[in-house]
């Protein structure tokens, strides 16, 4: 259980830290629709890696093995 938590908040912590210094690398001079654009994109990698992980914390804590 712990494992699984450690690696939802990491993933999570790992994919804002490579998307905020992308952001401060690279968008933060675009225009204002590509930061829309990115951020929207961040926001849906960022939903679909709590909800891949999130699974996983739940499987554990249900007792399951996890899907390989």
């Amino acid at each position: 259980m712990r494992r699984a938590t450690l690696h939802l908040v990491l993933g999570v912590a790992l994919l804002d830290t490579i998307a905020m210094g992308g952001y401060y690398l690279v968008i933060a001079h675009a225009p204002d629709r590509t930061k829309l654009i990115f951020t929207g994109v961040w926001t849906v990698a960022t939903a679909l890696v709590v909800a891949f992980l999130l699974r996983r914390v739940r499987r554990v804590r249900s007792g399951r093995p996890p899907a390989r």
